[in-house]
């Protein structure tokens, strides 16, 4: 008979807290996962792959690089089966697979270098790490599922050059496709890492005619996705002139702002792990240099410091003398079952409480109003704030920009102030609004609560009294009486 063990009971009671304090409602609740899901919808109704924009002010003529049709794919059958809680399922299994991910890119580290692959801190450290990815990346995009398919690609990678397994590199091969062709824009990552292991292997002399054939077809198989080499170099279209920059996720990072504390927090631990965590391998130098870059760019690519955290820290637990020993552990298929039960008990409540759009952050009642006052099957065009146009899309309405960016920084869409769509969205609500108005001809502009009041004086004695007030904002209209 089995002894009851308290300590592994506490510890398992430990791991389910942990997730169910990843609470699912602040996950879903993003301005791009709308027209992910508008985007998906379209693609399974019409049967084909967008190389356009849809639902714009200007047709169907901007061209589009469908850099994460596969999430899309994926993201609107679950929406349009359960509502909302749909989009929490994939979380929740994206959620899955990045814990397990984290922990045994932390055992490969220490692996790498001869230690006990387990140590008592490493899963404790993983889910906390795992709750701040959570909260500020999981919120039904694309890098949901990148997220851990890059770990597990980083993990297969290091086990690849210490066994040489094939295993190990028909999951890389296969790993890079799926990156491709769910989230292309981060595929570079794959190829910059899988760049240092050669550079490695060339130091090591043992880059042999196995490893050059491996190494290139995870190159190569990048290409196979519906936007090809363009998908790949995604970052390059959407930081020409600096547009990204517009974009508060790619400004440069606020190290001496309190909301940033835990970034500065994660720099500073960062540093201090390094001295015993690079133990003079040249692969873990490149390595370092490539995350504490990304790290420091913006908030958008400091994501990959707190992935690879892991990696480094996973050492650095052996400097601390009172945690030498390897501790209350648990099995893999325990850890996994653990796991299972939190993401489960999440899913449960989300389906018995349903979570519901915030009408404060999103133009739901102003999108109410102008449907009301729009013949059935029609999509009246609807000028609104950057944040607001994909849920404006996702409702039925036509937009002058929404968070894909790139149809609206080309040529195509220069307008009025020489301004590009994308620019027009983002400067528009502000003096210059009139004259945007005037080149662009909307049906109606959903203006938000945040803006000044001098702003929205100026723009009444433009535009006539807004026909509609809500939560959100109002609603001017230019349709003719």
């Amino acid at each position: 008979m089995m002894k009851f063990n308290i300590h592994k009971f506490l510890y398992g009671i430990f791991v389910i807290a942990a997730i169910l304090l990843m609470f699912p409602k602040f996950s879903y609740n993003d301005p791009d996962t709308f027209w992910h899901i508008e985007l998906g919808q379209y693609m399974i109704g019409h049967g084909q792959v967008l190389h356009h924009a849809i639902h714009t002010f200007y047709g169907d003529k901007l061209p589009y690089v469908p850099h994460e049709f596969g999430f899309q794919l994926l993201v609107a059958p679950l929406y349009a089966a359960f509502g909302w809680p749909g989009v929490y399922i994939l979380t929740a299994v994206c959620l899955f697979f990045l814990v397990l991910g984290l922990l045994r890119l932390g055992k490969v580290s220490r692996k790498e270098l001869g230690l006990q692959e387990d140590h008592v801190l490493l899963l404790p450290f993983v889910l906390l790490i795992s709750c701040w990815i959570y909260y500020n990346y999981f919120k039904g995009r694309p890098q949901m599922i990148s997220s851990f398919m890059i770990v597990w690609f980083f993990v297969y990678l290091r086990e690849y050059q210490m066994s040489s397994q094939k295993k190990y590199a028909a999951a890389m091969i296969a790993l890079s496709i799926a990156i491709a062709n769910f989230h292309a824009g981060v595929w570079l990552v794959i190829a910059v890492f899988t760049g240092m292991a050669l550079l490695e292997s060339l130091i090591q002399k043992t880059l042999n005619g196995r490893k050059i054939i491996v190494f290139s077809l995870v190159w190569f198989v990048g290409i196979l996705n519906p936007g090809g080499v363009k998908s790949l170099l995604f970052i390059l279209t959407v930081t020409k002139k600096n547009f990204n920059l517009l974009i508060n996720e790619w400004q440069p990072i606020r190290f001496n702002s309190l909301e940033n504390l835990p970034i500065l927090l994660l720099l500073l631990f960062f540093a201090c792990t390094l001295p015993f965590a690079l133990q003079r391998k040249p692969f873990r130098f490149f390595l370092m240099l490539g995350i504490l870059y990304l790290g420091v760019s913006n908030f958008k690519q400091n994501l990959f410091m707190w992935l690879f955290i892991p990696y480094f820290a996973a050492v650095f637990f052996d400097a601390l003398p009172e945690f030498t020993k390897t501790g209350i552990l648990v099995r893999q298929s325990t850890l996994r079952g653990l796991l299972a039960v939190g993401l489960l008990l999440n899913i449960a409540y989300l389906f018995l409480v349903p979570p519901v759009i915030d009408a404060k952050k999103y133009p739901i009642d102003e999108m109410d109003y102008i449907l009301q006052h729009t013949s059935e099957g029609t999509r009246p065009k609807v000028l609104a704030h950057y944040g607001s146009s994909g849920y404006v899309m996702f409702r039925g309405g036509d937009v002058l920009c929404d968070g894909r960016q790139d149809p609206f920084v080309t040529k195509d869409s220069l307008g009025v102030l020489g301004w590009t769509a994308f620019e027009r969205s983002m400067h528009g609500f502000s003096e210059y609004l009139p004259e945007i108005v005037n080149y662009d001809q909307p049906d109606y502009v959903i203006t938000s609560k945040k803006v000044s009041y001098k702003l929205l004086k100026e723009w009444t004695q433009k535009f006539g009294q807004p026909v509609f007030t809500g939560t959100y904002g109002s609603v001017f209209s230019f349709i003719p009486e």
